[in-house]
């Protein structure tokens, strides 16, 4: 499973709960060998198992009948350089945080396209197919969150949200 760790970072920034994250992860898993048949030899493989994984992390959102949580901090890759100073490292901290606590804090067809963009860099055509939206709908989401996420973090950086490709 080439993609797991793309599903697994998908889904733990859709699904707080790491357990649930785990079960999201194998019910998607099984689904993909159950279905591995329908997967065209010439569609891209990550986009489709990635459309089963957002599809489960949805099962788990009608389950618990409730809002998308925040997601915690610790869905964010560590940043590591050995040669910083306390102060950075601490510096380096809190700016995670806050770029954690704004993108959890997207509502979910937001947090889900910046994930896919931003963190696992796909392509808008990969993108409309995973979330099953037109093109059109993508670029205008990701252009969304970016405004939202830019608005949130405006202190620490001044950006061009056109500038953020």
């Amino acid at each position: 499973m080439p993609h797991l760790d793309a599903a697994y970072a998908l889904a733990r920034y859709l699904i707080n709960d790491p357990s649930e994250v785990e079960d999201v992860l194998q019910d998607a898993v099984l689904r993909g060998v159950q279905y591995f048949n329908t997967l065209e030899h010439d569609n891209n493989a990550r986009a489709w198992f990635l459309t089963i994984v957002r599809r489960e992390c949805y099962t788990v959102w009608s389950r618990r009948d409730e809002k998308m949580d925040s997601v915690s901090l610790d869905t964010m890759p560590e940043l590591e350089d050995v040669a910083i100073s306390p102060e950075q490292a601490a510096e380096r901290s809190l700016l995670r945080e806050r770029i954690v606590h704004a993108v959890g804090h997207l509502p979910g067809h937001l947090r889900e396209v910046i994930v896919l963009r931003e963190l696992q860099q796909l392509s808008y055509e990969e993108i409309a197919v995973i979330t099953e939206s037109p093109i059109g709908t993508v670029m205008s989401r990701i252009s969304r969150a970016r405004t939202r996420l830019a608005d949130s973090l405006r202190d620490l950086v001044d950006v061009d949200v056109g500038e953020m490709s």
